[in-house]
């Protein structure tokens, strides 16, 4: 009989796994030792979760060892599963449910996704993502796909991560639901087909009078539902004492009883914009939008990606373009380039076109929002890092030059095709952990627009814009320390990152680069120029009145530029050190007689 023991994670000292000594005060760390002790700890979550993983599987196998008559047992209710998740639940004080949802997360470890598993172990994701993963996966059958599968998503989330990018729960399981779309249609087709028959409304009584009422529908129908009740509650007027989450509540119920929506301000000179009329006009411009490569439609199995949702397989995308209510645009990357003058022009090698699923005019004013409210003031909400004109380092040139970017009318507003690029490369707000959707968000100018004189400030492109949701670019505008950033690296792909007031950097992917591959291929006028060098600090910049705007996007201007500086020494040094170890390697091949091949 094993009696299970106390607790000794009090007494370990976990210095050697980066957490600071016990004998430390926390008092005494700074925000950035803090930062370094809880990755520490998520990195220890991932591996200890592969260790559970483990143990369970090794629990199974003693179970079924000492079973006497496997396949008798296997029929059993009191089948090895269940003898083996009554072990696991005493031991980890779960229920049965958590248990048996534990060793089936296991198993599928050990069979279907095993180089998945292996990155739990590097830290780089917990249970709960594998867990999305094995539930996007489940109905893939045949064993070379989820194989291919299995492999592509263990590189990938090496890719993404690498220690310095950020991938949530939600954007794992957008991964996983891409490449089985892709690689495995049919069975996303199944997954789907069994999900819509499954689409009910739920009822539930909770405590002190109240009741929740649940809706499954289709996601495109989902979020159309959503905007809607948005569409209400925009027009309540400023005076209205309900939260968004309780008028939303109050527009359900009241749009599915037939009764009038009121704005509960009691106020005589009250503003709210919700008769019928007004709502009509407020529906009129809801969109949900959808983007694809324009031979989707024609029946491939490229997927496409719905705003607010995720990527969705290609028969979902030609579903939604047969709705009666759907409009489709066709765009083509080639309306933001300029060819370049050192290009041959008898080449017509042109790019490959994109149709974008659009509904609705867009916003005819350059301070009109794509959000709930008005945009923040330019000056306030965009930031700059100018950029001259010079050929970047010794690669040839591109063929082909993104510059159409900007109205020429209005230099601070993108048009269509490059709203369009932007949103949909990062989907969601693009600060790491946000999944608010691109097209709810603002699209902010990372290096500030200069309104003044535009040259002099950031540019209107793609290499210079990134959906922030409201509260995310306010945070930016007005949180000191808080700087972003946005550059394409050797091999075409787009880049961010966020540093906190205490320090704490963080990089992300653009997660949906594979919506615009040739994007890769394309270098814009910014992305050629290079970064000036600061020279000096603040408080040594040229005598001459400067406002506090001024200074603040000085002083990012000059951040952004040692960050880019530092990066370029971080590669080299990567590079060297990769070069290095190959060198050594091959000596090491050599000095045992063996052959360096």
């Amino acid at each position: 009989m094993t009696k299970l023991a106390a607790s000794a994670w009090p007494k370990a000292d976990l210095a050697a796994v980066g957490m600071p000594s016990s004998s430390v005060s926390l008092a005494e760390l700074s925000t950035g030792d803090l930062a370094e002790a809880v990755h520490a700890i998520k990195n220890g979550h991932c591996y200890l979760d592969w260790r559970l993983f483990q143990f369970a599987l090794s629990m199974f196998d003693h179970v079924q060892a000492v079973s006497k008559n496997v396949a008798v047992t296997q029929r059993s209710i009191l089948d090895l599963e269940a003898q083996t998740a009554l072990e696991l639940q005493m031991s980890l004080d779960s229920t049965d449910h958590f248990a048996h949802a534990l060793l089936d997360d296991a198993v599928c470890a050990r069979d279907r996704l095993p180089a998945v598993f292996s990155t739990m172990r590097l830290g780089l994701i917990d249970r709960a993502r594998f867990h999305r993963i094995v539930n996007e996966t489940q109905l893939v059958r045949d064993d070379e796909t989820m194989a291919l599968i299995d492999q592509t998503l263990a590189l990938q989330i090496m890719g993404l991560r690498g220690g310095v990018s950020s991938m949530s729960i939600t954007k794992t399981g957008h991964m996983a639901r891409r490449l089985v779309a892709e690689y495995d249609p049919d069975a996303e087709k199944l997954d789907r087909d069994r999900a819509k028959a499954a689409r009910t409304v739920g009822f539930q009584a909770l405590d002190s009078g109240m009741a929740q009422i649940s809706i499954t529908a289709t996601a495109e129908d989902v979020r159309l539902v959503r905007q809607m009740l948005d569409a209400v509650i925009a027009g309540l007027c400023p005076e209205d004492p309900r939260t968004k989450s309780q008028a939303r509540s109050d527009a359900a119920i009241a749009l599915l009883q037939r009764i009038p929506f009121t704005c509960r301000c009691d106020s005589d000179g009250c503003t709210a914009q919700i008769s019928d009329v007004q709502l009509d006009a407020h529906a009129a411009r809801i969109v949900v939008h959808v983007l694809c490569d324009a031979t989707t439609l024609d029946g491939g199995d490229q997927c496409g990606y719905l705003d607010g949702y995720g990527p969705i397989s290609g028969d979902h995308v030609r579903q939604i373009a047969e709705r009666e209510d759907a409009v489709i645009h066709q765009h083509d990357l080639n309306d933001l380039l300029e060819p370049d003058p050192a290009a041959d022009p008898n080449d017509d090698d042109d790019l490959d076109e994109a149709a974008v699923h659009r509904k609705g005019p867009r916003p005819d004013s350059p301070d009109e929002c794509r959000a709930d409210d008005a945009r923040p003031d330019p000056e306030n909400d965009e930031n700059s890092t100018p950029a001259s004109e010079s050929a970047a380092g010794t690669e040839p040139p591109p063929r082909f030059l993104i510059a159409k970017t900007a109205f020429p009318s209005d230099p601070y507003r993108p048009n269509l095709l490059t709203d369009l690029v932007a949103r949909f490369l990062w989907g969601t707000c693009s600060i790491p952990g946000c999944e608010r959707a691109a097209f709810a968000c603002d699209l902010d100018h990372v290096a500030e627009f200069d309104n003044i004189c535009p040259s002099q400030g950031g540019p209107t492109c793609v290499c210079n814009l990134l959906p922030k949701c409201r509260f995310h670019h306010l945070m930016k505008t007005h949180l000191t320390g808080f700087l972003d950033d946005l550059w394409i690296d050797d091999h075409g792909r787009y880049h961010s990152s966020v540093t906190t007031p205490g320090g704490i950097t963080v990089e992300l992917l653009a997660p949906n680069q594979w919506l615009f591959p040739r994007l890769a291929d394309l270098r814009c006028r910014h992305q050629l120029g290079q970064h000036g060098t600061a020279t000096s600090s603040i408080e040594d910049s040229p005598q001459r009145a400067r406002t506090r705007t001024a200074a603040k996007h000085a002083r990012r201007r000059a951040e952004r530029q040692a960050n880019h500086e530092q990066r370029a020494v971080d590669q080299a040094r990567q590079q060297a050190a990769e070069e290095a170890a190959i060198w050594d390697d091959y000596e090491a091949k050599r000095a045992m007689g063996e052959p360096p091949f």
